[in-house]
């Protein structure tokens, strides 16, 4: 793979790993309220689902941290490559 395709390759990768960045980030912050607002109508079965939103943040808090760390390596590596 010549260095411009490489090159071409890897800044795909990052802007693709940035939009999924920012999707997770928005739906993990909007399940992060929907928990405080279930949490707050003092029913068991609501009391659940917010259980159940707030591990739903939590996973796609985890997604947006392993873009961003795989963002970071792309960029390393685009810099080392010129």
């Amino acid at each position: 793979m010549e260095q411009t395709e490489l090159r071409n390759t890897l800044t795909f990768l990052s802007s693709e790993l940035n939009r999924i960045q920012t999707v997770a980030g928005t739906l993990s912050t909007v399940e992060s309220q929907h928990y405080k607002d279930l949490t707050n109508m003092g029913d068991d079965k609501l009391n659940q689902i917010a259980i159940e939103e707030q591990s739903a943040a939590r996973q796609l808090g985890e997604i947006k941290q392993i873009c961003i760390s795989l963002s970071q390596k792309i960029d390393q590596l685009n810099n080392q490559n010129g």
